[in-house]
């Protein structure tokens, strides 16, 4: 199916879940539609905190056996998109525990797509989906049809635990209760994860993004007020006049690693870092903008996530994977058509519906210095040949005093 392997049992349990997840996306549209409009929304991670524009840059000195799909040329540089979300199916106060989704969507790679039923439009996109947490509740497709089966009835425990059948599953509940418990404060200070392996060129890996080194986002830390939409706030206002930035890293599968230790196909396996670092081989930039426009937040409820949707040497594994290329593209297609939507590919960073033209700076916020620069003298200065003194000194403070190392009197400072 698709170049796809798919055993029997997988097809069936991969139809199931199909069914399962347009179910859940029309249940979870019954309990959001009262409050927050007649509008399908995605069967997980429903609520969007901000759709962001962002450079994905790839690092001078990847080691060449990375130098695959997008990264395969050192120090290039693309346009994107970036979906952060919280997980639940709910649209929820962002001061509720839940997962806590980050979604970066790079355009225009120029490759071959190697999923081909997938909508590109003009492009060739890549898209890396991830949550906050390194490891998710289900090991395989199995684990995901059945458990789907249950939140289709909105019976979020069932798959769990169960006193007839008896069912018991600790490993995969507490992965769950890690997933749903996360609160953070913003959604810039996050450490997400791929969760599941890809293959890039012959190297299975997994991939994660983390904060760069000197990321400072105390202010939005020491910020007590946590209202229902807090994180698209607290990013909006880091946003305003700072950027942010993130180290895009991977952690590549050991030669010799046994099979429990770094599976391809167990999702609550937590792949050990101190056998294998991650690696940084590219930089996602976000510069300052804005973003919380009616036209943009339409836009980003528009937008289309797959892990499938990648180019070159590029390949997610494992039947969690392997199910996700259908039921994504499935959910996808059953909200947009609901929503009476037409769906097409982003190339660049404009906004259909945007009250300002289209241009490579649309939504950016963008501040040029004076020229020439303006020159503020204290008081006292006088030139020696008794000429006028230009001085411009509005919005400096030519009250503060510095001392003279050479005297050590104070003195005027001129700026």
């Amino acid at each position: 199916m698709l170049g796809m392997e798919l055993s029997e049992a997988e097809q069936t349990a991969i139809a199931s879940a199909i069914q399962s997840a347009r179910k859940i996306s029309a249940a979870a549209h019954s309990l959001n539609s009262p409050r927050y409009g007649n509008h399908y929304r995605r069967d997980a991670h429903a609520k969007a905190t901000g759709c962001l524009r962002a450079e994905f840059e790839i690092n001078g000195d990847i080691p060449p056996r990375f130098q695959h799909s997008i990264f395969s040329e050192p120090g290039r540089s693309y346009r994107a998109w970036i979906r952060f979300s919280n997980g639940d199916m709910q649209v929820q106060p962002d001061s509720q525990g839940d997962a806590r989704g980050m979604a970066v969507k790079v355009m225009k790679t120029g490759g071959t797509p190697i999923a081909a039923e997938l909508p590109q439009g003009a492009t060739a996109n890549q898209d890396f989906i991830m949550t906050n947490t390194p490891a998710f509740f289900h090991r395989d497709i199995f684990d995901y049809a059945e458990n789907m089966q249950h939140l289709a009835q909105l019976d979020r425990r069932g798959w769990f635990f169960s006193l007839w059948p008896p069912r018991l599953r600790i490993k995969e509940m507490w992965r769950a209760y890690q997933t749903v418990s996360s609160t953070i404060d913003t959604p810039l200070a996050e450490q997400y994860y791929s969760m599941l392996p890809y293959r890039l060129g012959d190297t299975p890996i997994k991939f994660s993004t983390r904060p760069c080194a000197g990321s400072d986002f105390s202010r939005a830390r020491a910020n007590s007020q946590r209202g229902e939409n807090y994180l698209t706030r607290q990013m909006s206002e880091t946003l305003t006049s700072a950027s942010a930035c993130f180290d895009f890293m991977v952690q590549p599968r050991l030669s010799g690693a046994i099979g429990q230790e770094m599976p391809l196909d167990d999702g609550t396996v937590i792949w050990k870092e101190s056998r294998s670092p991650f690696i940084p081989i590219a930089r996602i930039h976000i510069p300052p903008q804005e973003f919380t426009g009616r036209a943009q937040r339409n836009f980003c409820e528009n937008l289309s996530m797959n892990p499938w949707r990648g180019v070159g040497e590029w390949e997610p594994l494992g039947s969690l994977n392997r199910a996700r290329r259908l039921v994504y593209h499935a959910v996808s297609d059953f909200r947009h058509r609901k929503n009476a939507a037409t769906y097409q590919e982003p190339d660049n960073w404009c906004i259909p519906g945007a009250k300002v033209p289209c241009s490579d700076t649309q939504g950016l916020k963008l501040r040029k210095p004076r020229w020439p620069l303006p020159r503020c003298f204290d008081g006292h200065f006088r030139p020696r040949d008794g000429s006028a003194v230009s001085s411009q000194c509005d919005g400096y403070n030519t009250g503060r005093r510095s001392l003279d190392n050479t005297t050590g009197n104070t003195r005027a400072a001129a700026t």
